[in-house]
């Protein structure tokens, strides 16, 4: 099998963060253990530059044990494909659209994203149908979610996004028909977390469904 060849940086910033991201900083490291590992990759840097790197690192704290100041990290890392698509999913433009009728669920998503995967899972969840409602209340169509077998209350979600994909405005749908398939995905997390107690969701699950809820998000906020 193949060796696989460990990523580099060319800053120091980054480079710590890599570590942080496999992992390394779960246990405590001094400094020079931090030098050791990156030298083996290639990576050396002057000694004011790492230790001041190290100092700015958000995710890192520090202890001094027998004299030796030690980093470890002071939450759980998240991968460089969870961290591009947290920028996507709360792009301040989307945010602003949502309003202030979504601001305890999205503080709820900034608090528990990359952390807990099955908060997380709910919490898109919750947001989706939410916006479905209320962009149907929006235009008068809040009629169309009802539950025609029970009274007071309304179909469930995946009824919901299936209506969405057929109900137009001006001619477009509330959600294209390829989007309303694929939201699904989210749907499906979003119910396990809160009703299967043998199931555990995590981020690693989570975060291939995201591109399909953003542009839920988008096509429903539109």
């Amino acid at each position: 099998m193949a060796k696989k060849i460990k990523e580099t940086a060319e800053k120091a910033p980054d480079a710590l963060r890599i570590l942080w991201q496999e992992g390394f900083f779960k246990n405590e490291k001094s400094q020079d253990e931090v030098v050791i590992n990156l030298s083996k990759r290639g990576n050396n840097f002057r000694v004011p530059t790492l230790s001041m790197a190290l100092v700015r690192a958000k995710y890192l704290i520090s202890n001094k044990k027998d004299g030796v100041l030690k980093y470890i990290q002071s939450k759980p890392a998240v991968s460089k494909e969870t961290d591009q698509i947290r920028i996507e999913l709360f792009e301040e433009g989307m945010i602003k659209k949502f309003g202030k009728a979504f601001e305890v669920e999205l503080d709820d998503l900034r608090h528990n994203f990359g952390k807990s995967g099955n908060c997380t899972a709910f919490i898109l969840r919750k947001i989706l149908e939410k916006l479905i409602y209320l962009m149907f209340v929006k235009h008068g169509m809040e009629v169309k979610l009802k539950d025609k077998n029970i009274p007071g209350r309304l179909v469930g979600l995946e009824a919901m996004i299936n209506i969405a994909s057929n109900e137009k405005v001006d001619g477009i749908p509330f959600l294209t028909s390829h989007t309303a398939q694929e939201v699904k995905g989210i749907k499906f997390l979003g119910d396990a977390s809160a009703h299967n107690p043998l199931v555990e969701v995590d981020m690693k699950m989570i975060v291939p469904q995201l591109p399909y809820i953003i542009t839920a998000y988008k096509e429903l906020l539109r």
